[in-house]
């Protein structure tokens, strides 16, 4: 049993896909996207917060693999790239202002979903596809699998103090990688889980400075210990999964690092994760360790 490939544990199974959080992490989901299709694997659902959340949408919507990888490569930062300090400031009012959460408007991110996602509601998706999101009013974890699908693709990326937090109704949210950074549990228990027979995760590890210091050290140890808080939320994820019996494989990929001012190494990123998924399927099962 030891030496069965993790491809051969999914071949004929209905397996979810969780994509899990990563800034700028589209780039490694749309290369293990392009792995899993090149073994002959498609998912029978999809799940996934801010990064993963936007690729598992065009997934779920019936994008091909080489659709998803031509969008993400393409993108330049003049793409989603529309700061308004100004506005910012004018809209700050704590009766339902919104402005000083975020850098950017994000008006420019929802226009090229608005032109680009093939379905623009979840009941319209041609595979079922849950995300998350932080509701900041309501200080909740909040799962997403009806209604309109770009306000709800925004609210899961909206990344905290890069993207303003994004309106639902009466509540703000923000990016859903603050609560739930691979929403396995989350799929096991909606309703779309009921059916699945494993779920298979592609885990982007959180990057974190190992030396803290500088006008800057405040925030880089909140960011240090959120990341400890999302990895231990993910693995007491695994433990109960693990315990009711349900088969749940992790691929963890560790990739070059991409930002708004380092876009190009994208296409690494793109190539690396395609390689990381052809090394996990051909070897058997190994246990999550970030």
């Amino acid at each position: 049993m030891a030496d069965i490939t993790l491809r051969q544990h999914l071949e004929g199974k209905r397996f979810g896909l969780v994509l899990s959080a990563g800034y700028f992490g589209f780039y490694g989901h749309a290369g293990f996207l392009r792995g899993l299709a090149g073994a002959g694997l498609e998912p029978a659902a999809y799940a996934g917060t801010s990064a993963g959340g936007l690729v598992a949408a065009y997934a779920a919507a019936g994008a091909s693999v080489q659709a998803i990888e031509e969008l993400v490569l393409k993108q330049t930062r003049q793409n989603f790239w529309d700061p308004d300090p100004i506005g910012a400031v004018l809209n700050a009012s704590p009766s339902g202002g919104h402005g000083l959460t975020g850098l950017l408007k994000g008006e420019r991110f929802r226009r090229l979903m608005e032109q680009t996602l093939p379905a623009h509601t979840f009941e319209t998706l041609r595979h079922p596809l849950l995300l998350v999101a932080a509701n900041l009013t309501q200080g909740t974890h909040e799962v997403f699998t009806s209604g309109d699908l770009v306000p709800r693709v925004h609210a899961t990326c909206a990344y905290p103090g890069l993207f303003r937090a994004v309106r639902l109704g009466g509540n703000l949210y923000w990016d859903g990688g603050m609560v739930d950074k691979a929403p396995a549990l989350a799929l096991r228990e909606s309703a779309v889980g009921k059916d699945l027979d494993a779920i298979l995760v592609h885990y982007l590890p959180s990057r974190t400075r190992k030396v803290m210091g500088g006008p800057m050290a405040y925030a880089q140890g909140i960011a240090a210990g959120s990341a400890a808080l999302r990895h231990d939320h993910f693995r007491l994820q695994l433990s109960l999964l693990r315990e009711r019996g349900f088969p749940v494989y992790v691929v963890v990929s560790n990739l070059p690092p991409v930002s708004p001012s380092q876009m190009e190494r994208g296409f690494d990123a793109v190539h690396q994760a395609k390689l990381s998924v052809e090394r996990a399927l051909a070897r058997p099962p190994v246990p999550f360790e970030e």
